[in-house]
């Protein structure tokens, strides 16, 4: 299935950038333009030092690619126009010098369409003498991907909220898994059989699959984006695995008071050694773990009679 991605608001993304920024050209080459009076030419960060400036841009998720792709381009086009307009202005920030590489920064570049607007525009620019541009001027657009993925797990650590989101499954991604794994499948729905009528019991081992993969692909992403809430998560799971393979389920009782006492306890583990991960995600963890746990064992419940 696709990767959970981050989901960002203009005003994080824009933090977030920074940061990555500050690891490519040192702290104190970075400089922000204050949006704030009179806009910001365009431009949101620029590095005098190596003639780049930066546009920060989150397109608001979840949208497909070409929806993303025409948001970017849109963006591209509006900016680069307050560069032309403000030329004057934005060739004394460079102490005269001419810019050689404008950058969209944004989440996600997924579309060869974008890298083909970004050659548009840096034909349309050279073509218009603009002096605030070198001759050899480039338009580009850059995710998190060109900067070092340590720098990256940095920014991410250091969010004061970190929210995945995670693309929906296919009936097919689900089929796939059910068919690659028949042992799990069929563990899972013996023990769910103690807690679904035979009407529902399909309905429900499709919801505890689907919980299972959306909570693997929220610890892949942690994994690879911010290994150290990754490693906090799963010192949680561990933890309470741990225990439940030790003394058993905390609560006694029906299937559903288990399974709510277990739930409750791995949210509540997770949000505590990991505070900057969503309630959502953590609940999506919970659940996921939790899922795999019926399959996997050690999590069973008594018989109904």
């Amino acid at each position: 299935m696709s990767s959970a991605v981050q989901v960002w608001n203009p005003d994080e993304w824009e933090l977030f950038a920074f940061s990555l920024l500050q690891s490519r050209h040192g702290p104190l080459h970075v400089h922000k333009i204050p949006a704030a009076h009179k806009g910001d030419y365009g431009i949101d960060y620029y590095c005098p030092k190596e003639l780049v400036a930066y546009q920060c841009y989150a397109v608001e998720e979840p949208v497909d690619i070409v929806v993303r792709a025409d948001r970017q381009k849109k963006k591209i086009t509006t900016d680069l126009a307050k560069i032309v307009l403000k030329q004057t202005e934005i060739s004394k920030l460079f102490l005269g010098l001419p810019i050689k590489h404008w950058v969209l920064l944004t989440p996600l570049h997924d579309s060869k369409d974008v890298n083909l607007h970004c050659a548009k525009k840096t034909g349309d620019l050279r073509a218009a003498n603009c002096a605030a541009l070198d001759a050899s001027f480039e338009v580009a657009i850059q995710d998190p991907s060109a900067f070092p993925s340590k720098a990256v797990a940095a920014g991410i650590s250091a969010l004061s909220k970190v929210t995945l989101s995670i693309p929906a499954l296919s009936k097919t991604e689900l089929e796939n898994w059910a068919a690659g794994s028949s042992d799990l499948l069929a563990n899972v729905t013996r023990k769910l059989k103690k807690r679904a009528a035979p009407d529902q019991i399909e309905d429900v081992v499709a919801d505890a699959i689907k919980s299972f993969l959306q909570g693997n692909a929220l610890l892949d992403a942690l994994r690879s984006g911010a290994p150290d809430l990754h490693e906090k998560v799963m010192s949680a799971i561990k933890s309470r695995a741990r225990r439940l393979q030790f003394a058993g389920p905390q609560a006694s009782g029906s299937v559903g008071e288990i399974l709510h006492a277990e739930l409750d306890a791995l949210i509540a583990a997770v949000q505590v050694t990991a505070p900057s991960i969503s309630t959502e995600n953590a609940e999506q963890i919970a659940y996921g773990s939790i899922c795999e746990w019926i399959m996997r064992c050690p999590l069973d419940f008594p018989d109904v009679h």
